[in-house]
Formats: C-alpha cells, sequence, structure tokens
C-alpha cells in the first residue's frame, strides 16, 4: 500500500484577525500535521499551493515550513501566493518534478494557479495526451464551478468535466474541504483561517494499493473555535465549553448583553466581536474576490445568501440597488434599524 500525505493551503504566516495568537496557531497545526504524516509512514507528501501566505515570509515561517525536510520525497504545485516557494522547497533538497510515477497504472502530476483558467485547462489537456487519464492522480490550485457557480466565465474556473477522466483531481485554493463522487478531493485548510471556514479541519491520506486503487482517508486535526453565536445563551455556553480561548463573534441583538456579559466575554475569549448581522454581509460581499456584474449579480446573492441563509429582504436591497451604493446603504440602514432598533454607520 502506498500512503500519500496531502497538505493544502497551510498559509504559514497568515494572521487572521490580526492576532498573532492565531498565527502560532498555524505554525502549531502544520507541525501537528508534520508529526502525523511521519506517524502515518506516508510514502510521499504532496503541497496542492499556497504553502506560504505571502511572497515574503518571515524567518519564522521558513523554519516552520522546513520541518517538510522530514520527508524523503515531496511533490508540490504553486498555488497563488506562492511566489518563490518552488525556490524554497529545492533548497530544502527536493526536486521540482512534472510528474511523479508511483508505478505504471498511478501517476502523480499537477499544473501551478493561473488567473486564466483557460491556462490551466490548456495544459491538462496536454497532460491528457502525455499520459492515460485514467492512471492520473493531477494536483491543481483553481476555482472550481462546483463550489463558485457564481463564475460563469470560463477563463475564471474549471469544472466537473475538465477533471471526469482523472482517477483522482486534488483541488487547493479553497479552505473548507470536500470530496466530490470520490474523484474530486478538496483538502481545505489545515487551520481556521476565517469565519466561514468550518469548524472541523481534516489531515488527507489517500492510499494506492498495487492495483492502482485510490482510498481516501482522513484524520480529525482539532484548532480553536471560531464561532458566530446568536444568543447571550450560547455565548455563555461557548464560554463556559472551550478550554482554549475561542475567538467569538456575536450576531445577536446588543441591548441583551449588558456590560458585565461585555467584559466577561472579552476576558475569556481571543477575540471577541459584537457585529451587526446586515452590516457582516455587505463585509462579506465586498471582500469577495471575484468580478461581479449586472449579468453576474444575481446568481452571485442567490448562492450567496443560500449558503448563509439570510433574509430575502436583504436579497432584495441588493436586487434593486445593485450599481447606486449610496441608495443600497440607506435600506440597509433602514434594515437595520427595523431588525435592532440600533443606529449603525456606514
Amino acid at each position: 500500500m502506498y500512503k500519500i500525505g496531502i497538505l493544502s493551503d497551510c498559509h504559514l504566516d497568515a494572521k487572521p484577525y490580526g492576532l498573532e495568537e492565531k498565527r502560532q496557531d498555524i505554525f502549531k497545526t502544520f507541525k501537528k500535521a508534520i508529526k502525523i504524516l511521519l506517524k502515518e509512514k506516508v510514502n510521499l507528501v504532496v503541497i496542492a499551493g499556497d504553502l506560504f501566505d505571502n511572497e515574503k515570509p518571515s524567518f519564522e515561517a521558513y523554519k516552520v515550513a522546513s520541518y517538510l525536510s522530514v520527508f524523503d520525497k515531496l511533490f508540490w504545485i504553486e498555488g497563488n501566493h506562492d511566489r518563490g516557494v518552488s525556490q524554497f522547497l529545492e533548497s530544502l533538497g527536493f526536486k521540482n518534478t512534472d510528474f511523479f510515477a508511483i508505478d505504471n497504472n498511478t501517476i502523480i502530476t499537477g499544473v501551478n494557479y493561473y488567473d486564466n483558467h483557460n491556462k490551466i485547462r490548456t495544459q491538462i489537456q496536454e497532460l491528457y495526451t502525455q499520459f492515460n487519464p485514467n492512471n492520473l492522480i493531477l494536483v491543481l490550485h483553481a476555482n472550481f464551478s462546483n463550489i463558485m457557480p457564481y463564475l460563469k466565465s470560463a477563463d475564471k474556473v474549471l469544472y466537473a468535466s475538465d477533471l471526469e477522466k482523472t482517477k483522482l483531481t486534488i483541488i487547493g485554493h479553497f479552505h473548507n474541504s470536500t470530496i466530490y463522487k470520490n474523484k474530486i478531493l478538496i483538502p481545505g485548510s489545515l487551520e481556521r483561517l476565517d469565519i466561514t471556514n468550518k469548524p472541523e479541519r481534516k489531515l488527507f491520506i489517500i492510499e494506492v494499493d498495487k492495483k492502482g486503487n485510490v482510498e481516501i482517508k482522513d484524520i480529525i486535526i482539532p484548532t480553536r473555535k471560531v464561532v458566530e453565536v446568536r444568543t447571550k445563551r450560547d455565548l455563555l455556553k461557548v464560554l463556559k465549553e472551550e478550554i482554549i480561548k475561542p475567538i467569538v463573534f456575536y450576531s445577536g441583538n446588543p441591548s441583551d448583553l449588558d456590560i458585565k456579559d461585555i467584559l466577561f466575554a472579552e476576558k475569556r475569549c481571543l477575540l471577541f466581536d459584537i457585529r451587526y448581522k446586515f452590516k457582516q454581509v455587505v463585509d462579506d460581499l465586498l471582500n469577495q474576490n471575484i468580478e461581479i456584474n449586472p449579468e453576474k449579480i444575481k446568481d452571485f446573492i442567490y448562492a450567496f445568501f443560500k449558503e448563509y441563509n439570510i433574509e430575502n429582504d436583504l436579497i432584495d436591497v441588493f436586487m434593486e440597488n445593485f450599481g447606486d451604493i449610496k441608495k443600497a446603504q440607506k435600506d440597509l440602514s433602514n434594515l437595520i434599524l427595523k431588525e435592532t432598533n440600533i443606529k449603525v454607520e456606514f
């Protein structure tokens, strides 16, 4: 049995919420994953992009990443955060190869990230002519239509039909783990990088038998809780249950909390933040790194609000006011006043 450990979107040196403690969490979880893969005696480690969070990582981030040198074999592709990562990994003694053959039945290959996904698609087709697609474990770092249905242009996204020929496709870039029909594995990040990440973090190991059959296994990795609560009762429950200081966003009615509750929460949390629901959604929308135009906005809005279970009133605001941000902000303010009876300034 040949065992492959999968690392993706580690984002070493990231500092979520501006907290040094979260930066250290990312380092500690990465080291924990290395120890697990050593214990599992993996034959190969695959990195599906974004080992570092930026082009110029700190010395500490390089030091933590150098733990990879304990492995004999490494295969990687470059993600959108990965400029210069190949030089670093080569300095550890690893060879940057176009493909890695486990045996005649299984070959690992990949394509680096490109903003223009047609370049990725073209390179995938070239690999299909070079190798038998049924034998390929393909490693990518890309947008995927099943997760980002609001991206309609082919140069922005890959489709399941682009990948259906492979034995298995591993896609980095997304921070939540998902498996599609046992054919497409999205490993996700080891740590929760923001509140939209699912609580459960997984480390994936792929086992390949002598006939080339693939089995996907995962190991749960405990991480610091990042949670949104909507009631005072839920807030106090989190504060009581969590041993490691959690990050808590309170999106209920702020008037339900008195000053003692707030001071208690700030003492027991690594970060305690009171959020207004509608303003949070506006922030999330504005921070999406995608191109939005009038033709795409309808699909984007409904996909977004379906995921986050937002009220229809807010959908209507965006549908009626797209292109007029001042009017939208005014309507949103009215909705907030209606819901919370609290004045909110944009």
